[in-house]
């Protein structure tokens, strides 16, 4: 990963932002930073960087960040106190990064050691983070296959009776088997009319013949997130599942044409909107936004929403997951990560977006 690289792009704008140094608390943006895959720590990115750690953690950043001096002795409740402490000593404007502090963290530092010295900087390493360089490309490629791959298996595992806790037991052994860390979220798995459920977690039910299951899961990779969702149904759908169906596959298909750089966030989501009303009105069943940014978090900006004015550039990586969830019938959704190029997007997961019949 091009730590180094972006640490100087991250500076560059801290600098452009009027600060010195930046106080990093993100644990995603450390990592971005650093390669640090702790779960406590503190970034002071300026000229002479340091990685602030509690002693859980002091060996792990040693191994993990070789390019950056440590500072890994505390107690971990003693943590923003050696922060505050190391930030006494520095000279300069402190930035902070306001959309990530607690409240009770910013009090802390705006009232003692940066009192009178401290400029907000919200948002700026989310920022830098939209547009995906190549290392964050080619894991983001590997875990989108690792996605692919779990979806052939899932014929094997979807059978009558069976209870949607348990596939989702499958699909966790069977993509830590493959190579993903973990889950970036809860595996989804519901059928019947909890399909309906846009954020359906697997739960006790019984499958039953006849239903349709959705499935939406998310395989990691080195961080970065896959993320997919796709329709199975157990027997012959009934035509009215078929025509939702059809709908949403019809609007996936118009937003991803939509994807280009210099285009608008909200305006690719009103594509897809527009595209459900001409379905016999289905887009008042379609309450989420469309998409979103991902990569080391889920859900990144920007954000393919009707309340997004972010325009789209090259190299960023966004969710494309039209839904419609019609209490009594069910619901169903496709969702698929594309790369934004210069002259359109390439979808990372490409398997077939029709109804998978069992």
């Amino acid at each position: 990963m091009e730590f180094l690289t972006r640490r100087a792009r991250a500076l560059q704008a801290v600098h452009d932002a009027g600060a010195d140094l930046l106080v990093v608390s993100k644990l995603t943006h450390i990592r971005y930073l650093t390669g640090f895959t702790g779960t406590a720590g503190v970034l002071l990115l300026g000229d002479n960087p340091v990685l602030v750690v509690d002693f859980r953690y002091g060996r792990q950043a040693e191994a993990e960040v070789p390019d950056l001096p440590v500072n890994g002795d505390c107690a971990p409740p003693a943590l923003w106190r050696t922060v505050s402490e190391i930030l006494a000593g520095l000279p300069g404007q402190v930035g902070l990064d306001t959309a990530n502090l607690t409240a009770q963290q910013y009090q802390v530092l705006t009232g003692g050691p940066c009192a009178g010295r401290t400029v907000d900087c919200p948002g700026l390493v989310e920022r830098l983070r939209w547009v995906k360089d190549a290392d964050e490309l080619t894991a983001l490629r590997d875990a989108a296959g690792i996605a692919e791959k779990l979806l052939t298996m899932i014929p094997d595992w979807l059978v009558p009776g069976r209870t949607e806790n348990s596939i989702a037991g499958e699909i966790e052994r069977a993509q830590r088997a493959l190579g993903a860390e973990r889950s970036a979220a809860p595996i989804l798995v519901s059928s019947g009319e909890r399909s309906a459920l846009p954020h359906g977690q697997a739960s006790p039910k019984l499958i039953a013949d006849g239903e349709p299951v959705l499935f939406d899961f998310s395989p990691v990779v080195r961080g970065y997130r896959a993320d997919i969702t796709r329709a199975f149904h157990l027997g012959p759908p009934s035509a009215e599942y078929l025509r939702l169906h059809a709908a949403v596959t019809d609007a996936q298909h118009t937003a991803m044409a939509a994807v280009r750089p210099g285009v608008a966030c909200r305006q690719v989501d009103a594509v897809a909107r527009r595209t459900l009303a001409g379905h016999g009105g289905l887009d008042r069943w379609f309450r989420h936004s469309l998409g979103h940014g991902i990569g080391l978090d889920q859900h990144e900006a920007p954000l393919l929403s009707p309340y997004d004015d972010s325009v789209l550039e090259a190299g960023m990586v966004v969710m494309i997951e039209p839904g419609v969830y019609v209490p009594g019938v069910g619901g169903t959704r496709l969702e698929d990560a594309v790369l934004v190029t210069e002259s359109g997007c390439e979808p990372l997961t490409t398997s077939d977006p029709a109804v998978v019949v069992l």
